[in-house]
């Protein structure tokens, strides 16, 4: 009886299970415990303390902004904290008192991995010291994908993503997208590319999540990557399923309440009201992105200053709302004007006259537009955006893996 008791003191059992010191790693607990799963964070070292690059810099602010951002109300001393900005210097100290403190993260150190194997629809991880840890799910966050290759995964042919040089946010799969990377081009200019969850949970492995260095010619932002991964894990662990039976949406809902940009807009400042709306509508599929070349660099753009047209609604609301077709048979207008698309709105959504009054009392405080409302004025595509994630909700609309719509 004693050796029974003793071996269970050997065993933790946890929701979702992080190995790795690296800065994908860390990234990944934290969201993962943020998220409301009971993680495990195992270092396999002395301490959280992995090795930080520039890119890395704008998320960590982001993770210690997060909860500080609710709290600036309070004191001013919280303002100035936020504004501080982050170096290299610090971000190994900021990462350890992060993870010391978040709820549901439990910190493991000085223990490797010996062996790992399936248990049930889980896992069970074997330290070399003997103790064992059982865990939901797990995410292989380490420099090499250490886990991932003692369970013989040829990471490379497991994990893909259709590459996309002139528009990666102009396909159906970037409906799914969960993060972004860039690819080298030739002449030294660099792309943006959408990763998609295929790319962070191997074919043939339930409830095993991996965060790769490299996606075939895509070079993920590691610790958004990991944010992500930790996203999903804790999505299982919390609801009892499947990496099999993700919902796209809520996860990529949780990333964005937790700050994730998963579509980096040139035009849009990250201050902005309106802000997750943008993201929402580009995720949905509805209003396509455009590519702009700065430089060497291929960036993405709303265009949020520019007219919108029927044509290039036509196509995109059909697929969502199969209704709008009889309205766009009945106005032929080419450039919409704000009372065409609040008209479009009122028939798509059916709703009355009520609409175009709530619109125009919310112009200016609940849309926070600076523009004058003119019924007759064409319409920017910031403005039919954020109306149309208001009114419409594409980004309700679940989608698949693939970025197929799902009715």
């Amino acid at each position: 009886m004693l050796f029974s008791i003793y071996l269970q003191a050997q065993t933790i059992k946890t929701g979702v299970l992080v190995v790795g010191n690296t800065a994908a790693g860390a990234s990944a607990a934290i969201q993962s415990a943020r998220s409301g799963a009971k993680t495990t964070y195992l270092t396999q070292s002395l301490s959280v303390n992995p090795v930080f690059a520039e890119e890395d810099l704008p998320y960590l602010r982001n993770i210690r902004n997060h909860y500080l951002l609710k709290e600036r109300k309070k004191t001013q001393a919280t303002d100035s904290i936020i504004a501080l900005k982050i170096n290299l210097d610090q971000a190994t100290s900021l990462i350890k008192n992060i993870a010391d403190t978040v709820k549901n993260l439990n910190l493991n150190h000085n223990n490797v991995v010996d062996d790992i194997k399936k248990d049930g629809k889980g896992w069970e991880v074997k330290l070399k010291g003997g103790q064992k840890i059982k865990a939901d799910v797990i995410v292989d966050a380490t420099e090499n994908l250490f886990l991932a290759s003692i369970l013989r995964i040829d990471v490379k042919k497991a994990v893909t993503i259709p590459i996309n040089n002139e528009n990666p946010f102009d396909s159906k799969l970037s409906r799914s997208g969960m993060a972004t990377g860039y690819l080298e081009l030739t002449n030294n200019e660099r792309a943006i590319a959408s990763i998609p969850p295929s790319a962070l949970i191997p074919a043939g492995f339930e409830n095993f999540v991996v965060v790769p260095k490299q996606i075939g010619q895509v070079k993920p932002e590691r610790m958004e990557l990991g944010q992500a991964a930790g996203t999903i894990a804790a999505y299982c662990a919390f609801f009892k399923t499947s990496t099999k039976a993700i919902n796209i949406r809520v996860v990529q809902g949780e990333l964005l309440a937790f700050d994730a940009v998963l579509i980096p807009y040139s035009d849009i400042d990250l201050k902005d009201p309106n802000f997750k709306a943008f993201q929402q509508l580009g995720l949905s599929g509805l209003m396509k992105s455009i590519v702009v070349k700065e430089g060497n660099i291929n960036k993405i753009k709303f265009d949020t200053a520019s007219t919108i047209t029927a044509e290039e609604l036509r196509a995109p609301m059909k697929e969502f709302y199969t209704r709008s077709q009889i309205w766009f048979a009945d106005n032929k207008a080419d450039t919409l004007t704000i009372g065409d698309v609040i008209s479009l709105l009122m028939f798509t959504a059916t709703r009355g006259e009520e609409l175009k009054k709530e619109i125009e009392e919310g112009w200016k405080v609940s849309f926070k537009f600076n523009s004058i409302f003119d019924l007759n004025r064409n319409i920017t595509r910031k403005e039919f955006g954020i109306l149309a994630d208001r009114y419409l909700q594409p980004f309700n609309v679940r989608v698949d893996p693939a970025g197929n719509l799902q009715r």
